[in-house]
């Protein structure tokens, strides 16, 4: 079945959104290595908002329930990294937002979003310490590895839709 204008105009939306925010979140967490709880919070905000357009427009408020789900369960997850050590707590809040975004795909999303992420953090990091310029002690700005995931996952599934 077609999508409908309204439908892809929704998901554009929230789409062109998040990008937006991951992209400024990115450029401040590279910078500072922190990840403002506001600015975290507003993206958030506007993320559930698009999704709850969408899900006006389709007349399925169901699917506000894997997003809302996924989130939770991202941050979860990321609260134990933390908990363990290595996870920031900016992440931690920045996992609501990724887990959201994911989560308007599906569970495989939710997956794959975070998995690219910490493979591509791991790649990014291990050329860094072989080729000798950071030492093991260098915060890593988590955040745009998150975002990269979550923007990285969406195009493989959104652009396998059709």
């Amino acid at each position: 079945m077609e999508a409908t204008l309204g439908e892809k105009a929704t998901t554009i939306v929230l789409w062109l959104w998040f990008i937006g925010w991951a992209f400024e979140l990115a450029r401040i967490d590279i910078r500072e290595h922190r990840l403002p709880n506001r600015m975290v919070a507003v993206c958030f905000a506007g993320c559930v908002i698009a999704s709850l357009m969408h899900a006006i427009v389709v007349a399925d408020f169901t699917a506000l329930v894997t997003p809302a789900i996924a989130s939770l369960a991202a941050a979860t997850c990321f609260v134990i990294g933390h908990v363990t050590g290595g996870i920031g707590m900016g992440d931690v809040k920045f996992a609501l937002v990724t887990g959201w975004m994911l989560g308007t795909i599906g569970w495989s999303a939710v997956w794959w979003g975070h998995v690219v992420a910490f493979v591509i953090a791991g790649v990014v990091v291990a050329g860094g310490w072989l080729l000798g310029g950071w030492r093991r002690d260098r915060p890593i700005a988590f955040g745009p590895f998150m975002g990269l995931g979550v923007i990285v996952a969406g195009a493989a599934a959104l652009g396998s839709v059709g």
